[in-house]
């Protein structure tokens, strides 16, 4: 019962904000805000389809399958392949021969192998072990037009969400914060899939074959006895990470300031930052719409059945049906249950995903 209280008051603080006393400011005004568009998920279309260049868009269906060497490839070109099969795409609008490598550029994609001789050469007997290329055939594609399709139906304009439903959980998320991008990595023994996002859709693809093994890094799952908890990764907002002494970063100016005598909340694009005045301390970290995502891709609007794929099964589900809409809360812990991650849903839609420190550790 007592984490169950505490956890709701966590649900709730992001769009409570008002009743403890905050004033809100837009930066280089004096004048005040309304508090209403500070709660998270404000503005977010909750109905069970996404609208995409203007027309209602149905979420991809759930794939569920594995990485094979057949989803190493992008408009029927794989990794691997001849340059001799790219005769099936006619004729390179450009081709450039350099040291290290061969171009060719379609008007959708630029493909690249190792230049021949490089590989004839590295097979010398007297280079040191780490003096490796890809193999023979093509070693790399950049996908930036829509032409060109992966096999699971991913291209340049497709969403966010429908990359996650396509592909599952990626390896590494990265946060390009000057350029306003994300990086979903992708990858399976010696091939990598690179998916940029910019406004929430994708903007290129690149497949490259690696000279090791691809790393899974931070798992963020801590396996061992009983149930399985969040790993640190986890609770890291645009590289910020709680209980560290909060420093903005240089590329970022907030957008908008909420404070009391006692904690302020900065907001940036996409999320916001709550610290303690004295010691600057950050406890808490949420999304505020989906120009910022988790450090699994998720963001504000996402269907439950993401939320599920990502995450899997919440420590504990909360429930509001005091309102007109019954609202539900998944919460998970970290080990140690030092620290929460709470997304709230309404009508099956993400509406708020907040990372806050466990106010009973």
């Amino acid at each position: 019962m007592k984490y169950r209280m505490k956890a709701a008051l966590l649900a709730i603080c992001v769009s409570a904000c008002s009743a403890f006393g905050f004033s809100v400011y837009a930066e280089g005004s004096h004048a005040a805000a309304a508090v209403s568009d500070q709660t998270a998920g404000a503005g977010v279309n909750h109905s069970a389809e996404k609208k995409q260049g203007g027309e209602a868009h149905s979420l991809f269906p759930i794939s569920g399958k594995t990485l094979s060497a057949f989803d190493f490839s992008v408009g029927g070109v794989s990794l691997g392949d001849s340059i001799s099969s790219l005769s099936s795409r006619g004729t390179a609008e450009k081709v450039i021969h350099e040291n290290t490598r061969d171009s060719y550029i379609f008007k959708d994609m630029t493909v690249k192998r190792t230049a021949p001789f490089l590989l004839s050469y590295s097979h010398r007997v007297d280079l040191p072990e780490d003096f490796k290329f890809p193999g023979k055939g093509i070693s790399e594609i950049d996908v930036s037009g829509a032409g060109a399709k992966t096999p699971r139906g991913i291209g340049v304009g497709s969403s966010r969400e429908d990359v996650l439903r396509a592909y599952g959980r990626p390896l590494m998320v990265l946060w390009d914060g000057r350029g306003k991008s994300f990086h979903f990595r992708y990858g399976s023994g010696l091939q990598e899939m690179d998916v940029t996002l910019t406004g929430d859709k994708v903007s290129s693809i690149r497949l490259a074959s690696l000279t090791s093994p691809v790393k899974r890094g931070d798992v963020s799952y801590d396996s061992g006895e009983g149930p399985l908890y969040l790993g640190d990764r986890d609770f890291k907002v645009a590289g910020y990470e709680l209980g560290s002494t909060f420093q903005a970063h240089p590329f970022e100016e907030w957008e908008k300031k909420m404070a009391n005598p006692k904690e302020e909340i900065l907001y940036f694009p996409g999320y916001a930052v709550r610290l303690t005045v004295k010691s600057s301390l950050i406890s808490a970290l949420f999304l505020t719409d989906n120009r910022m995502v988790t450090s699994r891709g998720l963001s504000l609007g996402d269907d439950v059945s993401t939320v599920d794929l990502l995450y899997g099964k919440p420590h504990r589900v909360e429930m509001n049906v005091s309102g007109s809409e019954p609202k539900t809360s998944y919460i998970y812990f970290s080990k140690g249950k030092s620290d929460v991650l709470i997304i709230n849903f309404s009508k099956n839609k993400v509406e708020g995903i907040v990372n806050a420190m466990n106010p009973t550790k």
